[in-house]
């Protein structure tokens, strides 16, 4: 599979990486120095050289930045098998995993360098998002599936009773264009939303407006008008009022659920990750996070 040739057909490329070709090209200015600077002192399977190398072998299977780049979306957005993928790009089946590692620690440190990358420190927010224009968050849990653990105790902490099944957790924080601006830690599937933002919180400026669903009720932030929806009582039913403001204000907050669709345009974080190293799983989130920001930051889309 070569990028060049799927260049040609631009809705293909769109579909194999989940990237225009502009906003391929953009990324891979950024990527391109710094694949460079790391190939001088490291072999593409991560392995240190004896000696510094500027050029590549003529004979090499990922011959070029561009090609390595466009390995590294495809496997992220399709999450094929290693073999299948191995047999696309015409490597061996072993270096995959490998190669993908080296250039998934490459591409975040291209995104950040990008400004791109959600922050993890919920408590710098209010710094950061100061000069944001409207100040109006909404706030959400995500999670995506992965292997049942072989250990009897992990299976219980992984397991999510309100989805049925093992999965790992992140809380994202957007705004209403759905750009991503805060990422919490990695959390197993049995983790509720309001516990990670009680352990992890997060500060905005003052005056802010932060939506939430019930998963976060009784979450309050500091000089921050928090708005969600009203709770059925037990054994009672809401007013005429309260269905129509729910119903009004899930209008408003779906903006946070299109941005997790976002996020899981990459197939690697929207079906079951077969990686079972969780600092990789943690890592994919991010570039997956930061992957939907560069395509809401793109003037060809249609992001509000």
């Amino acid at each position: 599979m070569d990028c060049k040739e799927k260049k040609k057909n631009t809705k293909q490329f769109l579909a194999l990486t989940s990237l225009e070709v502009e906003e391929f090209d953009l990324l891979l200015e950024a990527f391109e120095p710094r694949w460079i600077r790391y190939y001088r002192y490291h072999n593409l399977d991560g392995s240190h050289r004896k000696h510094p190398r500027t050029k590549e072998h003529g004979n090499a299977a990922l011959q070029g930045t561009e090609q390595k780049l466009f390995f590294l979306l495809v496997y992220l957005k399709n999450n094929s098998l290693q073999q299948y993928h191995a047999a696309s790009f015409g490597v061996s089946q072993a270096k995959v995993s490998r190669i993908v590692k080296t250039l998934l620690e490459i591409l975040n440190e291209t995104l950040k360098s990008m400004k791109l990358t959600p922050y993890r420190d919920g408590e710098s927010l209010q710094r950061v998002l100061a000069d944001h224009p409207d100040k109006i968050f909404s706030y959400d849990g995500t999670d995506r599936s992965i292997g049942r653990n072989v250990d009897q105790d992990a299976q219980e902490v992984e397991f999510s009773g309100k989805h049925h099944g093992h999965k790992v957790k992140n809380l994202l924080l957007c705004d209403d264009s759905q750009y991503i601006h805060y990422m919490s830690p990695t959390f197993p599937g049995s983790a509720h939303d309001k516990a990670i933002c009680d352990e992890f919180p997060i500060t905005l400026p003052f005056g802010s407006v932060l939506r939430q669903d019930l998963g976060f009720l009784g979450h309050i932030v500091d000089g921050v008008t928090v708005e969600q929806p009203h709770k059925t009582p037990r054994k009672g039913e809401l007013t005429f009022a309260q269905k129509l403001f729910n119903k009004m204000f899930a209008g408003l907050r779906v903006v946070v659920e299109h941005a997790n669709s976002g996020v899981k345009r990459l197939k690697i974080v929207k079906d079951k990750i077969r990686v079972h190293s969780t600092e990789f799983r943690d890592k994919v989130m991010l570039a997956a996070c930061a992957l939907h920001n560069l395509r809401v930051r793109s003037a060809g889309r249609a992001y509000a």
